[in-house]
Formats: C-alpha cells, sequence, structure tokens
C-alpha cells in the first residue's frame, strides 16, 4: 500500500498510511497492557468450560485472583481462546458475576457459591480443575455459531467434566451505571440479558447507598434457563428481601409447574413481558426515584425506551433509562 502511494507528489500522502498504522499499532499496544493487567502470565491462564443443553448456556470460568484491577459490574471483556491456530480470534462478553473469598468467605464458598458446581458436575470434579478458594469470574454465553458454537463444541466434547482450555482476557470495557444513586431499579431483559442484573445485583444489594428496591423482569423460551441461573447465579438473590424475581416463561412447551414449587421466590408468569405495565406499576408506588435497564431484544429495547420517553416529565418522579447490549 504504502509503495503505491510513495509514487505521487514525491510520497507528500504517505502520512495518509501512516497515520491510521501507527493508530492501530498504539490500540495493539493497549490491548496487551489489558491482557498483562488482567493475568501478567496469560498463557498459563485457564477457564473452565460447561454446557447445560436444556438451558442451551455455556458458562465460563476464569480465575481473576491475578488481575492487578478489580472486576466491575456491567463491563465487558473480549475473550481469546489460545488452544487452536486461531487464537488471535476474539468475542465480547459482559461479565455476569465474580464468585470466591472476597465475596462470600472461604466457609460459605462451598455451601452458597454454586458457581463452582454446575449442575451435572460434582464438586470433587471441579476441584481437580480449579481451586476451590480462588476468584473466579463468570460468563454466561447462548451458543450460536462461528466462536461461541466452538466454546459449545469443548465443552460438550469433555462432558460430564468440565472443559478446560487456555484463554487472554482482553479488558475491561465500557462503564458502570450510576444505578446506587436510584432509589428502585427496574431490570427488564431477556434471555441471556440476564447476565446484566447479576452483574450489577451484589453492588446493590450490599453497597452502603443502595437502592430500596431491584426489580428483575425477565423474558425466557425455556423454563430450563431460568433454572439454571435460579441454581447458580441468582440463588443468593432468592432469598434478598430487598430484591423481586419475576419469570416470564413465552415457549409453548415450557410449562413446569414443578419449577415454581421449588423456586417459590420467583414469581413464574406464563405470558408475554408487559413492559408499559411494569414501568407504570414501578413508577406508581410513591416519589421515589427510578433507573429502568434494558438487555433484551430490539423490540424490548424499544418498548422501555418509549415507556420511558413518554412518562419523563416534571410531575412524575424522576426516571432515567439505560441501555445494555445484548449482541453477545
Amino acid at each position: 500500500m504504502l509503495g503505491h502511494v510513495s509514487i505521487f507528489i514525491n510520497g507528500d500522502y504517505d502520512p495518509l498510511v501512516w497515520i491510521p498504522v501507527l493508530i492501530w499499532l498504539f490500540d495493539r499496544l493497549l490491548r496487551g497492557a489489558r491482557i498483562l493487567a488482567f493475568n501478567p502470565l496469560f498463557w498459563k491462564a485457564k477457564a473452565l468450560i460447561t454446557y447445560n443443553e436444556d438451558a442451551h448456556m455455556i458458562r465460563v470460568l476464569v480465575p481473576v485472583s491475578s488481575s492487578l484491577y478489580a472486576i466491575e459490574p456491567g463491563t465487558f471483556y473480549y475473550l481469546m481462546v489460545l488452544n487452536k491456530w486461531n487464537f488471535w480470534e476474539s468475542h465480547p462478553f459482559t461479565v455476569a458475576s465474580v464468585s470466591g473469598p472476597g465475596k462470600y468467605g472461604a466457609g460459605a464458598l462451598e455451601e452458597s457459591s454454586p458457581l463452582l458446581r454446575p449442575a451435572s458436575i460434582s464438586s470433587q470434579e471441579m476441584n481437580g480443575e480449579s481451586e476451590k478458594l480462588q476468584r473466579e469470574m463468570t460468563f454466561l454465553i447462548r451458543p450460536y455459531d462461528s466462536f461461541t458454537g466452538r466454546l459449545k463444541h469443548y465443552a460438550e466434547a469433555d462432558q460430564p467434566k468440565p472443559a478446560t482450555v487456555r484463554v487472554a482476557i482482553d479488558g475491561p470495557y465500557g462503564k458502570v451505571l450510576p444505578l446506587h444513586q436510584f432509589d428502585k431499579v427496574v431490570f427488564i431483559v431477556g434471555g441471556s440479558g440476564i447476565a446484566v442484573p447479576i452483574s450489577y445485583l451484589e453492588k446493590l444489594t450490599m453497597s452502603s447507598t443502595r437502592p430500596k428496591l431491584v426489580e428483575i423482569h425477565w423474558a425466557v423460551r425455556q423454563s430450563a434457563l431460568a433454572v439454571d441461573i435460579l441454581d447458580h447465579e441468582l440463588n443468593d438473590a432468592l432469598y434478598n428481601e430487598q430484591v423481586r424475581i419475576n419469570i416470564y416463561v413465552t415457549g409453548a412447551d415450557s410449562r413446569r409447574r414443578g419449577d415454581e414449587a421449588i423456586y417459590r421466590f420467583a414469581e413464574w408468569k406464563y405470558k408475554r413481558l408487559d413492559v408499559e405495565e411494569i414501568i407504570e406499576r414501578a413508577l406508581g408506588t410513591g416519589e421515589d426515584s427510578l433507573a429502568v435497564v434494558t438487555s433484551g431484544p430490539a423490540r424490548m429495547a424499544d418498548e422501555s425506551r418509549s415507556a420511558v420517553a413518554a412518562r419523563t416529565t416534571d410531575s412524575l418522579p424522576r426516571i432515567e433509562y439505560f441501555e445494555e447490549s445484548f449482541q453477545w
């Protein structure tokens, strides 16, 4: 490219080539620095991958004990798998949760942190791959083609044990939403968008300026996905009076009344999620400020955005709208 440009007017156009090249090199250096900051020995970092066929969900656990910075809610990371020749390929994923002694304590980890024990895997099998007391970051991923399809293949190849792969983590990217500044927070999410409220739950329920109420309205096609997440990442939230979990099962063949009895602290609804009704009810309970956070299909996001915009008036309590990516 430079050779083709340099022949014109004694190289006067050369800067048009060098400037983007330098920008690209600077970006590569920054990404390399982020990878080293997450784990200085990144080539030794290993992740555990499991796949729940009924829920059609991949769970990836990555140790964070070597990270030079704290994992913040709502941020996303580029995951690279170093096992194959195409190691340079990466895919962004929102961090769902962080488990380990920093959150639960050594004794509580074994009893209360199901992140280390997917339903089809015994704790003894997990111990062979990962130390119980290390902190781990969890990604919840819907498998499709290409990168996520390969993650599913790794997990299926080693079932019933978790697959172990070498990974490099590039991040964090994104920003933390100021949800702690509101009296009430309402999450309206669909499918794997549940990673967003899970990511914020610890901060919203344990900080000194926490909201009075956190509502999660989650639309799923199959109840198996909801059961899997309730068993793991949302297990503690089920027993927190500050958190209300509403699950909307939309799949025609997903009506499992037994789930309601087992997970009775979540409210099960077998219908389509009504955004207008949810926001109207949240606003109608007083003068408290309200944050509405959406992570779901385009239609869900459009409905939520329109509903909030229609209610942003001086005569109503303060309400703000936040939208998180649902593309991965």
